[in-house]
């Protein structure tokens, strides 16, 4: 039975109530023939399917903010370890200092006592050639009363010096530690502010440049001008950068604004991108995918062949994304199968012309890939188009990044720029074009933890480190 007043079925306020004559009352089997529709079935079952999907998603989602947020801890236990480091180089250099003026205080006082000493061994060998020169006159008064005079003489003048020497000298030297240094770190509870929702909210405005270094990438025994296609950043902060020219994967300290190491590879590298916090991926036009280990010295690993050549390389969730500078995007699993290649939007027309390099979003399952005369090419996770973004003043996208905030940053090589993105797809503005030093950027990458943004450029031994507000 079905109860009209209560909306349920075998409603037991009306049993209880006895009301078993209610007019509002209606068998289930009448309610079938007169109201349902087989239509209101496939309407449920589609809104349940479409609740699923969107609770998959959201599943998929929570997961990358997991992996984000275990990534963001790593990255804020290293920030620490760093700013010890740095506070260890200051207190290094605080010790030396304090230790030269010891030095220096010792040298002063011990230089005042070998002085007095020598003094000391002068007078007493006067004082031994007086004895001698009044000894040997003896038996002859006119040669003892000359040397009686001149021993008188001396005897005034040493009692003069040996006053002197008699002063008291403190031997000992001390240092006293400033109380306001101790003092100070005795009050800090420790070496800063955890931040959440502050540091990764939502970026809704364009950033701004603050200030620019360069980062002159060139060692010793490069034989060309560097040429790096590809960079990404590793789970410490480091730079690592794929220099084509000279045959290396580069790894730079972007706060120190040095090469710190590199690796020498079989080919001109064109990508690179980390599979882990110890192992890097980087790919050459000769098919090959090269694993490098990124331990405390790089060095090359495993190797895997694919069928096509790779210019971009990406990777995400066991899976590697690369491209071809050509009309596809192939996605790979770890060992070379091929998993899908993604060339046609839904209406089956190319996708790409000149695919280079690859991100991912940090908001939902996007990926991002420059394509050099279509612009940013957006599809989802399935490898379906979504979007296309161009812009008059974005001119063969060469490098793509995203800012974790939300944002997508893509460089333009022959508009000299990089363009801000929102997550609506739109464009938010230039962050830094040619005025600020750029000469047609290959890559780029955004370093979370300082708010730098580092700009690799054709033919150039510098990358441009950007600080951003």
């Amino acid at each position: 039975m079905y109860c009209g007043n209560h909306d349920e079925v075998g409603c037991t306020t009306c049993m209880a109530l006895n009301h078993r004559s209610c007019a509002d009352v209606q068998s289930i089997p009448d309610i079938v023939s007169s109201k349902f529709q087989t239509t209101d079935v496939d309407k449920i079952h589609q809104k349940l399917q479409d609740l699923k999907m969107m609770m998959a998603k959201t599943m998929n989602i929570r997961q990358r903010l997991i992996e984000d947020l275990k990534k963001s801890k790593t990255e804020a236990v290293m920030a620490i370890k760093d700013f010890r480091k740095e506070m260890e180089t200051i207190l290094e250099q605080l010790e030396k200092e304090s230790i030269k003026e010891l030095e220096m205080k010792f040298i002063e006082v011990e230089s005042k006592l070998l002085e007095e000493r020598k003094k000391a061994e002068t007078e007493s060998e006067r004082l031994k050639q007086a004895v001698n020169d009044l000894k040997k006159s003896e038996g002859n008064k006119a040669q003892q009363f000359v040397s009686m005079k001149m021993s008188l003489k001396k005897i005034a003048k040493m009692e003069d010096v040996s006053r002197s020497l008699q002063t008291s000298v403190d031997a000992n030297i001390s240092f006293s530690f400033d109380p306001a240094i101790l003092g100070f770190l005795q009050q800090l509870k420790s070496f800063g502010s955890v931040q959440h929702d502050s540091a990764r909210s939502p970026r809704t405005t364009v950033y701004s440049v603050k200030e620019i270094e360069n980062l002159n990438i060139r060692v010793q025994n490069d034989k060309y001008t560097c040429r790096v296609f590809g960079s990404c950043l590793t789970v410490d902060g480091s730079l690592l950068l794929a220099d084509h020219n000279n045959n290396k994967i580069k790894r730079a300290d972007i706060v120190k604004m040095s090469v710190t190491d590199y690796c020498s590879v079989p080919a001109g590298p064109y990508g690179v991108w980390c599979t882990s916090k110890n192992e890097a991926a980087v790919c050459f036009h000769n098919t090959i995918i090269q694993f490098v280990s990124i331990g405390k010295q790089m060095t090359t690993t495993r190797q895997i062949k694919l069928n096509h050549c790779c210019h971009g390389i990406a990777y995400k969730d066991d899976k590697l994304y690369i491209t071809d500078n050509g009309g596809s995007l192939y996605i790979h699993d770890m060992t070379g199968n091929i998993l899908q290649t993604v060339t046609q939007d839904n209406a089956g027309q190319n996708l790409f012309s000149n695919s280079r390099t690859v991100a991912f979003s940090d908001v939902d399952d996007k990926v991002f890939v420059a394509s050099w005369d279509k612009g940013l090419v957006i599809i989802n996770g399935q490898g379906k188009h979504c979007q296309t973004f161009t812009d008059s003043e974005l001119k063969a996208a060469s490098g793509v990044c995203t800012d974790h905030r939300g944002n997508v940053l893509i460089t333009g090589y022959s508009s000299n720029n990089v363009i801000q993105i929102g997550r609506d797809g739109k464009k938010m503005g230039v962050v830094t074009n040619s005025s600020h030093g750029l000469k047609r950027p290959l890559s780029l990458c955004f370093d979370t933890q300082h708010s730098k943004l580092t700009i690799t450029l054709e033919n150039s031994d510098v990358v441009k480190i950007i600080l951003l507000q």
